[in-house]
């Protein structure tokens, strides 16, 4: 080698490359946090599916009635899961004396999934994902008047869904039907003015 043909790259060039680098990057972020949001929302839906199909799964095998119960808790709503201890369902005054015994959690889902929570997404205007109007969008737990979604041994279910956003731009939907108690996730998507079936 001779000492001259050995070329090193100026301060300017690796300057401009890393500018480049750097554009790249900036423009990725965005689109990167989308997915990441996307995500978690979809994760913590999913958790909420697989609690409620082991409440139904428990009432089956169990043969007698099983609740998941939501409570609202420093900010957070929290999931547990009660069996019904004297035939007649699992209710809130059986919980409270100690007839229905509780199973399973609690569970404490805003502490994992941050930036997820049980609401709907500032301005929703479009309808539940059966096609009715969504209404009162302070109310994101929707099983009648009650805040308990009860399973049967013989696979029914109360009806209703729960709802999840992060109160920007994404929102997901937990739907249980009564008549088979099957459990479906719905996205929402905006720009399409529709939910679509994810699981």
């Amino acid at each position: 080698m001779h000492p001259g043909s050995i070329r090193g790259h100026t301060l300017a060039e690796l300057t401009a490359v890393l500018a480049i680098l750097g554009l790249i990057f900036a423009m990725s972020v965005p689109a990167l946090s989308g997915i990441l949001a996307e995500e978690s929302l979809g994760t913590a839906s999913r958790e909420v599916a697989a609690i409620l199909q082991t409440a139904r799964a428990r009432a089956v095998f169990q043969g007698a009635e099983v609740g998941v119960k939501w409570v609202a808790n420093a900010g957070d709503l929290v999931l547990t899961v009660y069996q019904d201890g004297n035939g007649n369902g699992v209710t809130t005054a059986d919980i409270k004396k100690g007839i229905d015994k509780l199973v399973a959690g609690p569970y404490w889902l805003g502490s994992r999934y941050p930036g997820v929570n049980f609401s709907f997404v500032p301005g929703m205007t479009g309808p539940d994902p059966g096609g009715a109007a969504i209404g009162n969008l302070s109310d994101p737990i929707r099983f009648g008047n009650s805040n308990i979604c009860s399973f049967s041994p013989v696979g029914h279910a109360s009806p209703g869904t729960v709802y999840l956003s992060n109160r920007r731009s994404r929102q997901a939907a937990v739907r249980v039907t009564p008549a088979n108690a099957k459990i479906q996730i719905w996205t929402w998507h905006g720009k399409k003015l529709k939910w679509i079936a994810r699981w």
